[in-house]
């Protein structure tokens, strides 16, 4: 998979569990070329209009932007599908609300943040709801709805970002191998094959996780104003904890029924958090 392997190979940032990636990807190159592809991975959700006036538009796979079709075939979740679907929705009369059905374990980060803002500006009412997984990008994306509702067993959370550079200079070494990079500018050719990376670029790469880390942070604070700085540094957490937390606003078994009580104004609310005792 392109998109993943952008940022496996350390030349984007991730926002999606290594392994997981990892087990997309080799999951995608030994399957992508064959006659089993739809057995293997089925037809990719689409979005659809309910009798009731949902407009409930999925957000299933790993997370990427502009993908190929043999990516999206490969179970790979194109933001621009999804924002092109919201589009629809809203310019859409006979559709009064919008419920994001969201299995992800999260993905890239380009074009993560501008659709996290997307559904944080639409219109109509919103809420987005997984039994899954909705981790990392994913979690950005919907914790931008009105409303963010969880099975309780599902995955929930993981706002952090990491990216991987592998150093193979002390292997290239040991074979007697010297990479020489001509180049020009301090931070360019960074993760060449067989070539160190210098404190300073590290640095540098540092600052541009941090950075994204901080929008993702702040992206969700803008909607979910209880959780806490503690509780976005990377960790996941199931349906139950994540209510008690403030990263999700309510708890459902299923995505029908939080449909429902969404429509009676009475899905189960988040726990409360105990106060802190004055000493």
């Amino acid at each position: 998979m392109r998109f993943l392997l952008n940022g496996l190979s350390g030349r984007e940032a991730l926002l999606i569990d290594p392994a997981r990636a990892e087990d997309h990807r080799i999951l995608a190159e030994k399957f992508g070329f064959t006659d089993m592809l739809a057995q293997l991975f089925g037809k990719a959700p689409e979005a659809y209009l309910a009798e009731d006036g949902t407009g409930v538009v999925p957000v299933v796979g790993v997370i990427g932007k502009n993908l190929s079709p043999l990516e999206k075939m490969t179970g790979g979740c194109d933001v621009a599908d999804v924002s092109l679907a919201i589009d629809q929705m809203v310019q859409n009369p006979q559709c009064s609300r919008i419920a994001l059905q969201i299995s992800s374990p999260g993905g890239t980060v380009t074009g993560v943040e501008e659709l996290a803002n997307k559904v944080r500006n639409i219109s109509k009412p919103t809420m987005a709801y997984t039994d899954t997984e909705m981790a990392s990008a994913a979690y950005w994306i919907g914790a931008a709805a009105d409303k963010v509702v969880a099975s309780p067993s599902s995955t929930v959370g993981s706002v952090g970002v990491y990216m991987v550079v592998p150093d193979y200079s002390e292997a290239a070494k040991a074979q007697g191998i010297k990479m020489v990079v001509v180049k020009a500018g301090q931070h360019k050719a960074i993760g060449i094959p067989g070539t160190a990376i210098t404190p300073e670029q590290q640095a540098h790469l540092q600052e541009g996780v941090d950075a994204i880390w901080s929008d993702f942070k702040a992206g969700v604070l803008q909607t979910r104003k209880l959780v806490k700085a503690e509780d976005m540094e990377g960790q996941v957490f199931s349906g139950k904890q994540a209510a008690a937390k403030g990263l999700v606003t309510g708890l459902a078994d299923s995505f029908d029924e939080a449909v429902a009580m969404w429509a009676d104004n009475s899905v189960a609310p988040a726990p409360a958090v105990p106060a802190k005792r004055k000493n």
